[in-house]
């Protein structure tokens, strides 16, 4: 289902109303033109445009089990699951005018048969394989006035509506484009139709026909599981039936995760009750609706109609696990963006409390830690309550020795901080996930023959499939396609089943409403050359090297002295390039980037076979000097070092463009900002950021490899970011992606892609630490922005700033451990100096607020502003902190011992182990 994001109010697929009359409502589909505006499809099938101001959400039927939503009223509060949903349907019957002749109120969806029986997404069974419709066929009879009937075979693709009825519109995943009264012409296939009564001439080939009656002819089928391959592809492609499929030879399972079901100005027929018009009772059961649905008799007399209005009721689970029943489902909203730390009961997790700062392995048995060792293996457990206020997660652990794909035992309840949690990253069962039960022995089974494997309604076999309805426990409960239901003296063991996972056939709204305003979503940011892993460094690069403390008194203006051949060689067809500072062009303003301070050596102050150091007193200490731009050999461990270096072949317009690149780096850096340039790999370079004040990523380093290629400055650098598997922004990913509009990373437009005429590596780098590592990293990610200011975006945002900064301080211990080259005396120095700093924001934090002061100033001791800090992320640092204390003072950062002993205040309520 796709997220509308311009109205927090307003969802795709809601029942509006706008106006007293029946054609005053309508379905949402797309957003419009302009901004807080929908199109909404009317009960006559036709679309208007409203703003969202004129609308009020009547009915949500599109919520279903399974979908996570939170309360209207308190969007920034807790969420919850739905566990169950029941609706009942206001019927209508136009006539040409559109006005209503008979009408049904409070009408059961059992009561109810589809146009076409099987619409795009509904899952079907065939023997003993369960697959996904992808595309059905249907044949359409038309009728004339002169009484002559025609059938039309495929009539999707050649039969064409008439004019009369071309504003009319449907949405393939829920119905069918033909439907009876519909009608249709003038059309060529005519000619080519099967004849049922009368005969083709050609005058019926500008004649205009009315449907009456459309049934399925074909039906393709994505095979996705059985109960002999599970879901194993290579054997699914191999074994399954042919896609193209009889529809008789298939039986409906049940609508897909994402089938809106029935909503108003779809077409039906209903099969009349023996009373007239009256009430109709609920149905409890929607699995056996829809199967009611689909197995209606076709000989009892039905009518065809229109869905007016649908009333839909939902059962939730929340995340503190109390549970509601019969909740009109106007006052749920549907969510689609969920936070890594949100769990909900039933979900199975990992520990992944932080050790020895070590990246999270994806093993469960036993992690390999950063020095070799191995770390005991993390516990397994179930979710049994979530406090979104603490951000702290009650869970019930298992025995240490059980195996999650075995029946296991409850050893113990404790409450843990939900940013020391992670799900288990197997493909556990979840609820509402359709799972198939698996033959004792699959392999024996592969030569099966498919014909055997066709079925029909009367004889198939529906025990094997079936869908998750409740975890008591961390077990798993499920509703099997022979309505049996799994009890706790018979609970489905996980290695008997594989979760069926399903694709999205939804067809984009506006290519059936308005195929002209369809536009191109951006594609998914792609990792650039990152064969490396981030997450497995080079061995070699353990032992911490002092190489780079050599090369700490280099600055720009020794480089013509040491490097002097090397210059002199591209002077010569380049000019006085390192003679000329301000020829460039940039369009990103710096002055809000203080500028480095640090002096620069010279001539005068260089001392006789040696380099002086430039200080600058901080606190009466001397501080590290380091320069922001040098020129040095290149690194064996740089991520694009293994590319070809083309530098020679490149051109004197290249070299001078990177050299100018050069000098604006070299003038222009800011303070935070650390670039070194290679003189043997002209085209790579590798900075370092230093995270700002009153950001989570506050005095964390941040390091990154550029290539610029043959083609530059035609396009931009490729930049890789060392993320050691830890994802702490949107932006940055942990293969090592920059998701950025500059790098053409990202969709942008004007000045926010890379202009060849005016893009520079500063306008690049600044970007990464002005836009990126700001200090509201959550709305980074695409249409987030629109959260801004929101209760759920406030919800999400303070939980996202607090992960970022666990993450950046795990960061931290990756980088003592293995910093990377010609950057290691820079890393020492930088936490020797900051690394006091750093513990005092810690214990700031464990006291329970910011203090926006001390980020920023070393001698500050006063409060300036408090900002609250949730339980669970004091329990989370808590568990980093002595690690990080350790790492401080074994790299002889002053005045950390007295943190050794630092202890987190938690509400005595707060229970750690039950």
């Amino acid at each position: 289902m796709d997220v509308m994001m311009t109205s927090p109010d307003i969802h795709q697929h809601d029942l509006v109303s706008f106006g007293p009359g029946l054609r005053d409502r309508g379905v949402v589909e797309v957003e419009g033109t302009e901004v807080d505006t929908f199109q909404i499809l009317r009960l006559d099938n036709s679309v208007v445009t409203k703003k969202a101001s004129d609308l009020t959400v009547i009915d949500r039927s599109y919520l279903n089990i399974a979908q996570v939503v939170a309360s209207a009223s308190d969007e920034g509060g807790q969420i919850g699951v739905v566990t169950g949903a029941t609706s009942v349907l206001d019927l209508v019957k136009l006539d040409e005018r559109g006005e209503v002749v008979e009408a049904f109120s409070g009408v059961s969806p059992s009561r109810l048969r589809r146009v076409r029986a099987l619409v795009l997404g509904d899952l079907v069974v065939s023997g003993p394989w369960l697959g996904q419709v992808a595309d059905v066929s249907v044949d359409v009879t038309v009728s004339f006035d002169d009484g002559a009937v025609c059938m039309v075979a495929d009539a999707e693709m050649m039969l064409r509506v008439a004019a009369e009825y071309k504003n009319h519109h449907y949405l393939p995943q829920r119905n069918s484009r033909f439907y009876p009264g519909l009608r249709v012409g003038p059309s060529t296939v005519f000619k080519d139709a099967r004849w049922l009564r009368g005969h083709w001439h050609a005058d019926r080939d500008v004649a205009i026909g009315t449907v009456v009656k459309v049934e399925m002819s074909g039906v393709l089928v994505h095979w996705i599981a059985s109960t002999h391959c599970g879901t194993d592809r290579l054997l699914v492609e191999e074994s399954a039936p042919p896609a193209y499929q009889n529809p008789h030879d298939l039986t409906f399972f049940c609508m897909a995760y994402n089938n809106c079901g029935w909503a108003p100005a779809d077409r039906c027929f209903f099969t009349e009750p023996s009373s007239a018009h009256g009430e109709i009772a609920f149905a409890h059961d929607p699995q056996q609706e829809e199967e009611r649905q689909h197995d209606a008799c076709l000989d009892k007399l039905e009518l065809p109609m229109n869905v007016a209005k649908t009333h839909t009721y939902v059962d939730v689970l929340w995340q503190d696990g109390t549970q509601q029943h019969g909740v009109p489902s106007e006052s749920m909203v549907p969510l689609h963006i969920i936070n890594d730390q949100d769990f909900l009961p039933g979900h199975h997790v990992v520990d992944s409390a932080f050790l020895d700062g070590g990246a999270t392995a994806s093993t469960i048995n036993g992690d390999i830690a950063l020095d070799g060792s191995t770390k005991p293996a993390r516990r397994v457990g179930v979710v049994r309550t979530f406090c979104c206020r603490d951000q702290t997660v009650n869970v019930s652990w298992f025995k240490a020795t059980a195996c999650p794909s075995e029946a296991r035992e409850v050893e113990c309840n404790e409450t843990v901080s939900a940013y020391d949690l992670e799900l288990h990253p197997d493909d556990l069962p979840n609820l509402g996930d359709i799972v198939v039960r698996l033959l004792p022995s699959r392999s024996s089974d592969r030569g099966t023959s498919v014909q055997s494997w066709s079925n029909t309604k009367k004889n198939a076999d529906l025990s094997w499939v079936g869908r998750v309805i409740d975890l008591p426990d961390g077990h798993v409960q499920v509703k099997w396609g022979d309505r049996s239901i799994s009890t706790s003296m018979l609970q489905v063991l996980l290695h008997e089943i594989v979760v069926a996972y399903q694709d999205d056939y939804m067809v984009s709204p506006n290519e059936e409403i308005d195929e002209d305003s369809s536009t191109e979503e951006p594609e998914e940011p792609t990792a650039a050359d990152t064969d490396n892993d981030p997450c497995n460094p080079a061995e070699d690069g353990d032992a911490e090297s002092d190489s780079g403390e050599a090369n700490e008194d280099r600055t720009p203006e020794t480089f013509k002295g040491r490097f002097s051949s090397f210059i002199w060689y591209l002077l010569r067809f380049t000019g006085e390039v390192l003679s000329r500072g301000k020829g460039f062009v940039t369009i990103w303003s710096l002055s809000w980037f203080p500028r480095s301070k640090s002096p620069v050596a010279t001539k005068e102050n260089l001392g006789a076979g040696e380099e002086k150091i430039a200080t600058d007193a901080i606190s009466g200490d001397l501080s590290f000097c380091f320069s922001h731009f040098d020129i040095v050999h290149s690194p064996p461990d740089h991520h694009y070092i293994d590319s070809a270096d083309e530098g020679a072949s490149r051109g004197k317009r290249w070299l001078k463009t990177v050299q100018k690149e050069w000098k604006i780096l070299e003038k222009n850096l800011p303070e935070t900002i650390y670039v070194r340039a290679f003189e043997d790999r002209m085209d790579l370079l590798r900075a370092v950021m230093v995270g700002a004040r009153g950001t989570p990523y506050q005095d964390g380093l941040f390091f990154f490899d550029l290539q610029l290629p043959p083609s530059y400055p035609a396009v931009p650098p490729q930049v890789y970011y060392h993320s050691f598997g830890l994802r702490l922004n949107p932006n940055l990913y942990e293969s090592g992606t920059v998701c950025l509009s500059l790098l053409n990373t990202y969709g942008g437009e004007g000045t926010e892609v890379w202009s060849p005429a005016a893009s520079s590596l500063l306008q690049v780098l600044v970007s990464i630490q002005g836009l990126v590592l700001n200090d509201q990293p959550y709305y980074n990610e695409d249409g987030y922005e629109t959260l801004v200011g929101t209760p759920f975006g406030h919800r999400n945002a303070l939980p996202y700033n607090e992960n970022a900064y666990l993450l950046t301080l795990r960061s931290m211990l990756h980088l003592l451990r293995r910093p990377p080259q010609e950057f290691e005396g820079f890393v020492k120095d930088h936490f020797r100096r900051r690394g006091r700093l750093v513990l005092t924001t810690c214990e700031t934090y464990l006291k329970g607020c910011v203090d926006e002061t001390v980020l920023g100033d070393d001698n500050a001791t006063v409060v300036s502003r408090e900002r609250p800090c949730s339980v669970g992320f004091k329990l989370a640092l808590a568990n980093v902190i002595p690690t990080l204390v350790a790492a401080f003072i074994e790299i002889g950062a002053e005045g950390c011992q007295e943190f050794q002993e630092m202890r987190v205040s938690l509400p005595r309520s707060l229970s750690t182990t039950q």
